[in-house]
């Protein structure tokens, strides 16, 4: 008998009213594609007007990140603990163009990782790559053209910085995922990861790299590791999180998008990722990143399959925060290990995520999303509770 996922959540129910309120507004708000892709190109101009930046805090932020600096998220990461998740604090500024902007970065990481060792239920560190190196150089090594002296300098400073956050996950006993980003400087953070995989990943699995399922080489990628990678190989499995700008790119540069065609496709690319992972779990340690509860499903029965236990550690599951806490909840009540990832990031840095998340949630049509479905549910049973 699988989970029940359309419970509603406790932590739901235990929001406030006006909470609850925001949460149905913005949901409903980013049905609407048009405003999303109007948010998108205005909100980095118009955070400056008086009252803008108050606004976006109270809605779209308090959804979606856990606070503006680190102390803010323990709040959250306490939270979840209470209810066997775990959490994941996640240092969201990916804007770093400066090296200024990418050892603050690099601290702030640093931070994260300190902290993560004093918590018994924050298994894992993240970085995002443009946080700590400048897009531009990392499109030029994706495009693997000739580096001047000083691009050579900076991309080992790079490397340097990915290994000082790496050496102290590994010296916290902790782990460390390595984010994926667009297709066009991916090749860069691959090269990178794989560089920290074969370091840190020759005993146990240390470093995470990330694969985007909706891309069209993704599953051949993930057998060339498995095939050829000379260590144990760590994976976060996510379907991908920038559709727009990888067809807007494509269409306008002329090249064929990179992207699989749809929804169906994406699916099953990214099932198949999960069969491949469960086949060689001698060497593959995986977190299934995924809202899908198919995917989530389907991985649940491959590992009653092989009789491996809800809480391995080996395989994980993880949602963002502000998401899907039904499939959260419900993956934690029945023992297995799951995590929530926590943003978190001064509002003007983590802008880039939020329109993410916005762009994820829109375009349902008439139909309410599950997310919807979920708070109205959760804001029925608080009034029932109210007025019993």
């Amino acid at each position: 008998m699988g989970i029940d996922f359309t419970k509603t959540p406790h932590p739901l129910v235990e929001k406030s009213k006006g909470e609850l309120n925001t949460s149905i507004m913005l949901f409903k708000a980013v049905r609407y594609k048009w405003l999303v892709k109007f948010g998108r190109i205005a909100v980095p101009h118009i955070i400056w007007i008086p009252g803008m930046k108050s606004l976006i805090k109270k809605t779209v932020f308090r959804q979606f990140c856990g606070g503006e600096t680190l102390d803010e998220t323990q709040n959250v990461v306490k939270s979840l603990a209470k209810h066997h998740v775990n959490a994941i604090s996640d240092y969201s500024a990916e804007q770093a163009d400066t090296r200024e902007k990418q050892e603050e970065a690099k601290k702030n990481i640093l931070a994260s990782i300190g902290f993560a060792g004093t918590q018994q239920n924050v298994p894992f560190a993240c970085v995002k790559i443009t946080g700590i190196c400048a897009r531009p150089l990392l499109e030029k090594i994706s495009r693997g053209d000739t580096l001047s002296e000083e691009e050579a300098k900076e991309k080992q400073d790079f490397h340097e910085r990915l290994d000082v956050l790496c050496s102290a996950a590994n010296e916290q006993g902790k782990k460390m995922f390595i984010d994926a980003e667009e297709t066009w400087i991916n090749p860069a953070i691959n090269e990178a990861a794989e560089m920290m995989m074969a370091k840190y990943n020759k005993e146990r699995h240390v470093v995470y790299t990330t694969i985007q399922f909706y891309t069209v080489d993704a599953v051949s990628y993930l057998q060339r590791l498995i095939d050829d990678a000379p260590y144990k190989v760590a994976l976060k499995l996510v379907r991908g999180a920038y559709h727009e700008q990888e067809n807007e790119r494509a269409a306008h540069a002329g090249y064929p998008t990179p992207i699989l065609p749809g929804k169906v496709a994406t699916d099953e690319s990214y099932n198949a990722g999960l069969r491949l992972c469960m086949a060689h779990l001698d060497k593959v340690s995986f977190c299934a990143a995924t809202h899908n509860v198919d995917s989530i499903n389907l991985l649940i029965a491959l590992m009653n399959e092989r009789n491996i236990s809800a809480d391995s550690h080996i395989i994980s599951f993880s949602q963002l925060y502000g998401m899907r806490d039904n499939l959260t909840f419900g993956l934690a009540s029945e023992g297995y290990n799951v995590s929530k990832y926590v943003p978190y990031g001064p509002l003007k840095e983590v802008i880039p995520y939020l329109i993410r998340r916005a762009e994820e949630n829109s375009g349902i049509g008439d139909q309410m999303s599950e997310e919807l479905q979920m708070l109205q549910r959760a804001k029925k049973a608080k009034n029932a509770k109210q007025e019993g």
